[in-house]
């Protein structure tokens, strides 16, 4: 029987109009009722005809991806598609563990609130950069080379890096890959995540962590951290309390999902960003979207 991992999507998925095809649908609409509730806005409305400026925020748009994702998630059980692992990219990893059962749903909602808030609160003037076009340890070193405040903060692809720090030295690290043949793409975030910048806001987000229980997972989930599979729900819970200061190593986890035996992943959003990344890192995998399985 073949081995399924499904994959739950980081900021920036996010896109007004996101679960229109399923928000009606009996088996998810509690989730929206207990969002709105324990978000005390409407954000079912947000995600389905809101403004993209105001569901671009860090601290809205983190929770209506963990309920979009958690929704799909359902949606997928419900039709007999069952999981043998699970991993998130960034802030996927918390839809990951709402959806191996670590954190029950309100819990989950309320703790990507907090995340975001706290991200979005950062005091530290900064950005990030996507650079593509270069094999990423050859674009690791020449950045190493120009300034060592900027640091890498996702490895996505062989050919694809983003970068995090201020922006003067990211202007300047950017001009030099350029000249080796890069191309690069400032993104819209609010402030340099996965960085040691996010220092501060890691620490207040662990003691927030360390109030919560954790159960064991029901599926191995894929720790962005230890880059491995985890079972066990305090291992887990110690281990999302290091994320934001570490980089998402996008190519380590999807070749671990080789060496689990994993032949179908399927991307539990509403775009195919995983999907097309994951095609780059091992080609030989069945990769599919949300909309190609329901």
């Amino acid at each position: 029987m073949d081995k399924v991992a499904f994959l739950f999507p980081g900021q920036g998925s996010q896109k007004v109009g996101m679960g229109s095809s399923f928000v009606t649908d009996p088996k998810v609409t509690a989730l929206y009722e207990t969002a709105n509730e324990t978000m005390g806005i409407d954000l079912k409305e947000l995600m389905i005809e809101g403004s993209e400026d105001l569901l671009s925020r860090t601290s809205i748009a983190q929770p209506a991806i963990f309920v979009d994702s958690n929704a799909r998630y359902r949606l997928l059980i419900e039709e007999g598609i069952e999981p043998d692992c699970v991993l998130g990219h960034s802030l996927g990893e918390f839809s990951a563990l709402g959806a191996a059962g670590c954190i029950n749903f309100e819990q989950g909602v309320r703790l990507v609130k907090k995340r975001g808030e706290l991200m979005e609160d950062i005091n530290v003037k900064g950005t990030m950069v996507a650079v593509l076009g270069l094999d990423y340890t050859e674009a690791e070193k020449l950045i190493k080379e120009v300034d060592e405040s900027v640091t890498v903060a996702n490895y996505n692809s062989p050919e694809q890096l983003v970068l995090s720090g201020r922006e003067e030295p990211l202007d300047k690290a950017c001009q030099y890959l350029q000249e080796e043949g890069a191309r690069c793409i400032e993104l819209d975030v609010s402030g340099p995540f996965h960085s040691p910048f996010m220092e501060e806001a890691e620490g207040k987000l662990r003691d927030y962590i360390d109030k919560l229980d954790f159960e064991d997972p029901e599926v191995p989930v894929l720790s962005g951290v230890s880059g491995s599979f985890e079972t066990n729900g305090d291992g887990l819970a110690d281990l999302l309390g290091q994320q934001m200061t570490h980089p998402v190593k996008w190519v380590d986890y999807v070749r671990a999902l080789g060496d689990f035996g994993v032949d179908i992943t399927i991307e539990a959003g509403p775009d195919a960003t995983l999907t097309k990344l994951t095609r780059r890192i091992l080609p030989d995998i069945e990769c599919k979207t949300f909309d190609e399985v329901i």
